[in-house]
């Protein structure tokens, strides 16, 4: 596997350790955990080149970002990450409508990088709070 693809191995196992907080609820929680789904089913698709794969998972998780546990949380800077998920989410769908096997590992890592920024975001105001 090349380092692009580790990388985003290694991300998903730091997106498999984070769990929200009860505050946010079960709700949330059962969201984030079909987004942990669908992003290995996304690095499977985008492994594999199955660019309908790619492109249908791409479309689930912009519609996990509708479900209403995704907005539970009302801060400025959580709208900011959701909005840069979203962005980033789209990217990787567009490139995987263009069968584009260069941009198509990088918008993965930019989806899952946005993930990582957001839940270390998350916890560091739990720290903060507790």
């Amino acid at each position: 596997m090349t380092g692009p693809g580790r990388l985003a191995l290694a991300l998903i196992a730091l997106l498999g350790t984070a769990t929200t907080t009860t505050a946010q609820g079960p709700a949330l929680d059962r969201v984030m955990r079909k987004k942990l789904e669908v992003s290995q089913q996304i690095l499977d698709a985008v492994v594999t080149n199955h660019w309908a794969d790619l492109q249908a998972r791409s479309r689930d998780l912009e519609d996990l970002t509708n479900a209403p546990a995704w907005t539970v949380l009302k801060s400025k800077e959580y709208a900011h990450y959701s909005d840069t998920f979203r962005a980033a989410v789209r990217v990787l769908r567009t490139a995987a409508a263009r069968r584009d096997s260069e941009k198509t590992p990088q918008a993965y890592i930019a989806v899952t990088l946005s993930c990582v920024e957001c839940h270390r975001y998350l916890a560091r105001n739990r720290l903060a709070r507790e």
